[in-house]
């Protein structure tokens, strides 16, 4: 584990505990390991640490999932950051 911010805030399973809070909303559907963190793209980027060219690339061709946040191309997209670490995961190289 590290000791970044937010170290000391997961329980003994690992799950976030009595969190509430603007990034998650009732009804929502809970993401593997108990993160349903919304990431702004410039969030995801550092999350991920690719560049803005590359998130907008794997973005685009719907490798990683997206959500709009508006209507029409020009929209903000949002990501859950669980969405993300599964996709990283699934990226593991096996030598």
């Amino acid at each position: 584990m590290h000791s970044g911010a937010g170290a000391g805030q997961n329980g003994p399973t690992g799950t976030k505990s009595s969190r509430t809070g603007p990034d998650r909303t009732e009804g929502s559907i809970p993401a593997p390991g108990g993160d349903e963190r919304i990431l702004t793209s410039r969030e995801a980027r550092a999350f991920l640490r690719i560049g803005r060219t590359k998130l907008h690339d794997l973005t685009r061709r719907q490798v990683v999932p997206a959500y709009r946040i508006g209507e029409g191309k020009t929209s903000s997209l949002r990501y859950l950051r669980s969405d993300l670490l599964g996709w990283l995961v699934r990226q593991r190289v096996s030598w």
